[in-house]
C-alpha cells in the first residue's frame, strides 16, 4: 500500500512497499509547486490616503498568490484600512491605536489568489503611517 507524505513546501511524496525511495514529488492539489525559494518577501511603509501598490500586477496569464499578510498602524490615530486587489476590499479594519494591525496567513493549498493580472493593494482612511508586509509568489494562470 503506498504512503501519501504532505510537507511544509506544499509538495505530496509517494513511497510504495516495492521501492521505497526515491520520493516521487507530485504538486499539492493539482497545483503549483512552490518552495521557499519561490516566495517572495516585501515589507515597507505607506502615509498615503487611499490607494496604494504593494504588489503591481504580474502581467497577463499570471497572478499574485499571497501567503500572509499584514498592515500595521504606526501612528496613534484610528484608521481604516482595506487590502484586496486592485482596490478592492477583500480584507478590511479599522485600527484605533498605535500597533493594531490587519492581518492574514493561508494555509498551503488554500492561499489567497488574486485574478490574474490584478495588483495587491492597500487603501488608507487618512493619511497615517502604516508599516506593512507581504509573502507571495506568482502563478500562470
Amino acid at each position: 500500500m503506498p504512503i501519501t507524505i504532505i510537507n511544509h513546501d506544499h509538495t505530496i511524496g509517494r513511497i510504495d512497499n516495492a521501492n521505497p525511495l526515491p520520493v516521487q514529488v507530485l504538486p499539492a492539489g493539482g497545483g503549483a509547486d512552490v518552495d521557499d525559494a519561490d516566495l517572495v518577501y516585501i515589507t515597507g511603509t505607506t502615509a498615503a490616503v487611499g490607494m496604494t501598490t504593494l504588489v503591481a500586477a504580474p502581467g497577463a496569464g499570471t497572478r499574485i498568490v499571497v501567503n500572509a499578510f499584514m498592515v500595521q498602524n504606526e501612528s496613534a490615530v484610528a484608521t481604516t484600512v482595506q487590502v484586496g486587489p486592485g482596490g478592492a476590499a477583500a480584507f478590511r479594519a479599522l485600527l484605533q491605536t498605535q500597533g493594531a494591525a490587519l492581518s492574514g496567513s493561508f494555509l498551503a493549498g488554500r492561499e489567497w489568489k488574486l485574478a490574474a493580472n490584478t495588483a495587491l493593494t492597500v487603501t488608507l482612511s487618512a493619511a497615517n503611517s502604516h508599516g506593512y508586509s507581504v509573502v507571495y509568489y506568482t502563478e500562470p494562470v
